[in-house]
C-alpha cells in the first residue's frame, strides 16, 4: 500500500498524544494547556498532536494518505480538520510519545488541509489525510462525537 500518496504504519501509541510534525520535536510546542486538553488538539502551524482517546498505551495502524478530495472514512468517531505547513517535505513524521516514524509520502506544495480520524472497526486505527490547499482552512471539528466535538466548532491554535 505504501506510495508516493500512501502509507501505514504501526505506531505505539502512548501518553494520550497522536501527532504529525513538519520539524523536530519541540518541548516546547508540545505542551497541553486545560483548553488543549478539553478540545483534544494541541494545534501549531507544523506541529499538532491529537487526543487518540483511549487512555492505555497501544499498538494501532496509523493510515496516512495525499489526495486531492477528503472523504470521510464510514468508520470514524472522531474528525478534525485542520491548516498544517510543510517547510521541508524531507522532515515530515507521525510520531507518539514511544516512537516516531518519516512519512514518506511526495509533498509538493507548503500548506495542507491536515484531515485527522479516529476510526473503529475490528480495532481502533488512525487516519491523517493531507489535501493541498491555497488558503488555511480553519481548524474544527467535521462532526459531532461522543468526545465533546460539535461539528463545525472552531478549534483554538496554540498552547491554551
Amino acid at each position: 500500500m505504501e506510495n508516493s500518496k500512501n502509507q501505514m504504519v504501526d505506531l505505539l501509541i502512548s501518553h494520550n498524544q497522536i501527532l504529525v510534525r513538519s520539524r523536530a520535536y519541540s518541548e516546547k510546542l508540545s505542551q497541553w494547556g486545560k483548553e488543549n486538553i478539553e478540545q483534544g488538539a494541541v494545534i501549531h502551524k507544523d506541529y499538532v498532536i491529537f487526543d487518540p482517546l483511549p487512555e492505555e498505551a497501544f499498538g494501532a495502524n496509523v493510515f496516512l494518505k495525499l489526495t486531492d478530495n477528503f472523504v470521510m472514512d464510514e468508520n470514524t468517531q472522531r474528525c478534525i480538520v485542520t491548516p498544517f505547513y510543510i517547510n521541508n517535505s524531507n522532515n515530515v513524521e507521525v510520531a507518539s510519545a514511544a516512537e516516531q516514524f518519516k512519512i514518506n509520502i511526495k509533498f509538493d506544495t507548503s500548506l495542507y488541509d491536515l484531515y485527522y480520524e479516529i476510526c473503529e472497526d475490528d480495532e481502533v486505527f488512525y487516519k491523517f489525510t493531507f489535501v493541498p490547499a491555497e488558503i488555511p482552512t480553519v481548524a474544527k471539528y467535521l462532526m459531532d462525537d461522543p468526545w465533546g466535538g460539535e461539528k463545525d466548532k472552531a478549534l483554538k491554535l496554540g498552547f491554551l
